[in-house]
C-alpha cells in the first residue's frame, strides 16, 4: 500500500494556526483520515477530542505522538499492514476486518484513521467501509483517487473491489445498522452492547 516517496508532512504551525495533517478529511461525523500527524499538527487533533486512533503501519508509534495520546487519554488500535503493492490480499483483508470492527463501533468515536501518508492503506480502510455502507464502486474509487492522486493503485482498487463485505458482516452480526437519512453525515453503524467481541488496544 503506502510506498517510500515524497515526504507528505503537515509543515509548520507557526502564527497560531492550528495545522490538520496532510490529506485530512472528516470520513462521516466522528470519523476523520489523514496522514501521520507531524508535531505541528497535534494542537489541532487536541480539538476533535479523539477517543481512539487506528493506525494502519507496523513501524512503532512515533514517541511524542504516543505522549500525546497518553495525555490526552486516546486508545491507539494499530494493525500494521506493511507499505509495498505487494502485500499479501488475505493479511490485508484481515487486518482492515478488525480495523472496520474499530470503526463500526461508536463507543470509539470520535476516531481518526491514519496510515503514513494517508494515500492507500488508510484509502483501503476507507473504501471498505464504504462497500459495508452500500457506496456503488465508482464512488468508493473516487473518493480513494481523490486522496492517492497520481499515486493511486489499480491494486488497490482491486482489492476494495474484492473485498468480502458478506463474510464481514457475517462476522459482525452484532451491529445494528442505524441510518438517519440517506447521505447523511449521520448515517451510524452501531454494535449493540450485549455479546461484543472487544477490539485488541494497543498498549503505550
Amino acid at each position: 500500500m503506502d510506498g517510500d516517496g515524497e515526504d507528505d508532512r503537515g509543515g509548520g504551525g507557526d502564527g497560531g494556526f492550528l495545522l490538520p495533517p496532510f490529506n485530512f478529511s472528516m470520513v462521516e461525523l466522528g470519523v476523520y483520515r489523514s496522514s501521520l500527524p507531524q508535531t505541528p499538527n497535534l494542537p489541532f487533533l487536541e480539538t476533535l477530542k479523539l477517543r481512539s486512533i487506528i493506525y494502519m503501519c507496523p513501524e512503532p508509534y512515533p514517541e511524542e505522538n504516543s505522549q500525546f495520546l497518553e495525555s490526552n487519554n486516546i486508545q491507539l488500535f494499530q494493525f500494521g499492514i506493511e507499505g509495498t503493492k505487494e502485500s499479501s490480499a488475505s493479511d490485508l483483508s484481515s487486518s482492515i476486518a478488525e480495523a472496520l470492527k474499530v470503526i463500526i463501533d461508536v463507543r470509539n468515536h470520535p476516531v481518526l484513521i491514519h496510515c503514513k501518508r494517508g494515500k492507500h492503506r488508510t484509502g483501503c480502510v476507507v473504501g471498505c467501509l464504504r462497500k459495508v455502507q452500500n457506496w456503488c464502486l465508482s464512488s468508493v474509487f473516487e473518493e480513494y483517487q481523490r486522496f492517492a492522486g497520481e499515486k493511486s493503485r489499480v491494486t488497490d482498487m482491486q482489492f476494495m473491489e474484492a473485498f468480502d463485505v458478506k463474510s464481514l458482516r457475517e462476522c459482525l452480526c452484532s451491529i445494528i445498522y442505524q441510518y438517519h437519512g440517506y447521505g447523511s453525515n449521520k448515517r451510524r453503524l452501531l454494535y449493540k452492547e450485549e455479546n461484543v467481541h472487544q477490539p485488541r488496544i494497543k498498549s503505550l
